[in-house]
């Protein structure tokens, strides 16, 4: 029980003698026990959190994953700390069928499909505080990653899966921590103490009243931060308040803000001249100028309640509010003039001055009530989301030419003007989204069980563009079933298979040739897999296989007009292993194959063509390994992270893309822990290899860091 209750923490514990005979022994032995010199605790942070862990993404029931038809990758917060994320897309690497296609908040795929702003959520609602670049961990407690299609209980999204952060709830137990970081390159791109950056964070949290029925959380985070990349400077800046009330011993109701302030120098990457990957400029090379930037800033307003009158029923309401801006100022990348030699090479680039607003007010409430009929037993979901969400895209600049263009080996700043200042368009789009969702979990026997569901979902769109005038408006109405089945074999083994629809509104901006609207993109997913929790635990496999579809995508016909010709598909094998095989040393290792090809288009050169991003080959190790005797009173561990990539193309149209070839990262980090303090060394990318983490066609390709030394602090106090 001890142990179990340790793995579902992510911590194992391993108590002295003494602790042990406290529940039973006599005195000698407890004597002869305190003599001896041993390790009362060693924490082992270097792993996810293992499957029979309650997951509050999969069902929004807290339903065991053994039970669940679906594949869920869980990231603790110790585990991100272990690999030094400041970033969510730092953990990406060892996010198995997660590939990272570009440096925004959305830009990844996910078993060999594309995501959008939707596929990431907090608290299992929409609405990020930031678009640019990927969401600070400084507040995170986990990560839960749903793989395929997951609109029956979230609404409209891309197939490929979802993110899930789940936040930092106050606390009764007091606790105040202080962390700090300092970080350098040390590579043939910047060298060490050439580009630096550091990061401080406080995390406070306790009661507010002496009866613990008032509890809060603030977590503080700045941090500015020097790139490889020339002129790059990023300074942001966190607030993550938070109040917690107990109103009865039922009725629990928690608010809070998140305050996101993120200021950084535009930087469209690289360029490849002749569409070659090996024919660009040094990777610190940079086309934009001093004073192009991309700002971001979001002010989120959330609320949950929840009421539990019984051990059977919860009722949950969960608010979020999210206002957002974010403003990009820059010449960014525009064309690449090729040539023999990339001397002769030069880019083109042009004026773009744009601001987007955003507004999410979301609402998810369910009601999930256990009951029986005869021998079967039911765990019934019921819940209403939906939401109101306005954009306001404005190009105040956009389009005009920048002359002379510049070189792409050779850029000279403070060259080139815009030959003429142009306008750009206003587009408001305000949407209404409407959901009821219904999910049953029945055992019917105790070595098997059924899931089935359903969701209605409508949405109504207005479209306005302000310069021109031009106004529209759509609706769009959905109905998704899910089905699914698991059998028990054993106690902690189960094998499923499920059926899954996802949906997600074409733009209110393409008609058909009729100027009729269009019906939603469609995503069908087919799995089966084998999940099995061995050895006391200390073992964990899941193997999944998958087929998704993605269909009713917009492509433009023979004519020129636009159809419902598109189609994605996607299949493939995952495998995943979590292991202990003993309390200091453990290890996460996974592999993913995806078959991910253009299945209809009217073009037909397009057809069989791999996706953009969509690696063939996916692998990771991850171990560490804590020496189990204590050092000055506390302890040493050591990890070492392996993952690789095979090679993607940045677009599937082969006249369009950059391959970008497959790539293995090394990464190590040395720990010391102690009761109060804990210091870490991380390095990543040890051996200073070349890779691309994202891009766009030929004119922004992405590199990764170099290799990074990131020295941490952190302080109980």
């Amino acid at each position: 029980m001890i142990l179990r209750q340790a793995l579902l923490c992510g911590t194992v514990m391993v108590l002295a003698p003494t602790a042990l005979l406290a529940e039973g022994g006599d005195e000698g032995s407890k004597a002869d026990a305190a003599a001896t010199d041993v390790v009362e605790q060693i924490i082992v942070t270097g792993r996810q959190t293992p499957y029979i862990r309650l997951s509050e993404t999969a069902t929004k029931t807290g339903q065991d994953l053994l039970d669940t038809p679906t594949s869920v990758t869980m990231l603790n917060q110790a585990f991100l700390e272990d690999l030094r994320s400041e970033t969510l897309s730092d953990a990406y690497p060892y996010t198995l069928g997660l590939s990272q296609s570009g440096q925004n908040a959305n830009n990844f795929t996910l078993r060999g499909l594309p995501s959008d702003l939707q596929n990431v959520q907090v608290n299992g609602l929409p609405g990020l505080a930031s678009r640019f670049g990927s969401p600070t961990t400084a507040n995170i407690e986990r990560v839960e990653v749903l793989k395929g299609p997951a609109s029956v209980l979230y609404g409209l999204m891309e197939p490929g899966g979802m993110i899930n952060i789940v936040t930092k709830k106050p606390s009764a137990d007091a606790s105040t921590s202080f962390s700090a970081t300092a970080q350098s390159y040390a590579s043939g791109s910047s060298g060490f103490g050439d580009d630096n950056g550091g990061t401080v964070t406080l995390d406070t949290t306790g009661a507010l009243s002496s009866d613990k029925r008032w509890l809060y959380r603030l977590i503080a985070s700045a941090e500015s931060v020097d790139s490889f990349r020339d002129g790059v400077t990023n300074t942001n800046l966190y607030l993550f308040p938070s109040v917690s009330y107990q109103i009865s011993p039922e009725m629990l109701a928690t608010f809070g803000l998140e305050y996101v302030n993120e200021k950084g120098d535009a930087d469209d990457g690289l360029v490849a001249v002749n569409n070659d990957i090996n024919q660009t400029a040094a990777l610190n090379v940079r086309y934009q100028e001093d004073g192009d930037s991309d700002n971001d800033e979001g002010l989120v307003v959330f609320g949950v309640f929840e009421y539990t009158p019984s051990d059977d029923t919860r009722i949950k309401v969960n608010y979020r509010s999210v206002f957002h801006n974010d403003e990009r100022k820059l010449y960014e990348n525009n064309r690449v003039n090729d040539a023999d030699d990339i001397a002769d090479a030069t880019l083109r680039r042009r004026d773009r001055h744009q601001l987007n607003k955003r507004d999410y007010h979301f609402l998810d409430a369910n009601i999930a009530h256990r009951f029986e009929t005869g021998s079967i037993r039911h765990n019934l979901l019921f819940g209403l989301n939906g939401g109101f969400e306005r954009s306001d895209f404005e190009r105040i600049r956009f389009g005009s030419v920048i002359s002379p263009n510049i070189s792409v080996l050779n850029p000279e700043p403070g060259v080139g003007e815009p030959v003429a200042i142009t306008a750009g368009t206003d587009r408001i789009t305000d949407k209404w989204n409407y959901g009821v969702y219904l999910q049953d979990s029945a055992d019917l026997t105790d070595w098997l069980s059924v899931m089935v569901g359903g969701r209605y979902d409508r949405q109504d769109v207005d479209f306005v563009e302000q310069v021109g005038g031009f106004t529209d408006s759509q609706t769009t109405e959905s109905f998704l079933p899910q089905a699914g089945i698991v059998l028990h074999p054993g106690e902690m083994i189960s094998v499923y298979a499920s059926y899954t629809e996802s949906f997600n509104p074409n733009s209110v901006e393409k008609r058909a040739a009729d100027g009729s609207s269009f019906d939603a993109e469609e995503g069908t997913q087919y799995e089966v897999g084998i999940k099995a929790v061995l050895f006391d635990e200390r073992l964990n496999l899941t193997l999944a296989g998958f087929d998704i579809e993605k269909t009713n995508i917009i492509e433009t016909n023979p004519n020129g007009d636009n159809e419902l010709l598109g189609a994605l598909k996607s299949k493939g094998l995952e495998f995943e292993v979590q292991a202990m095989p003993t309390p200091n040393w453990q290890i996460r290792a996974g592999y993913a194959y995806a078959d991910s090809i253009v299945s209809d288009s009217p073009k037909a050169a397009l057809v069989g063509a791999r996706n953009a991003f969509a690696p063939e080959h996916d692998l990771f190790l991850w171990t560490r390994y804590n020496y189990p005797e204590t050092v000055m009173g506390g302890t040493i561990g050591a990890s070492l992270g392996i993952n690789y990539e095979s090679e993607r193309f940045t677009n599937a149209d082969v006249t369009k893309q950059v391959v970008l070839p497959g790539a293995t990262r090394v990464d190590a980090g040395l720990y010391f822990d102690h009761e109060r303090y804990r210091v870490a060394l991380n390095i990543e990318n040890l051996f200073d290899k070349t890779y691309f983490t994202g891009g766009s066609n030929d004119t922004r390709l992405y590199p990764g860091d170099p290799r990074l030394m990131t020295l941490s602090f952190k302080v109980r106090l």
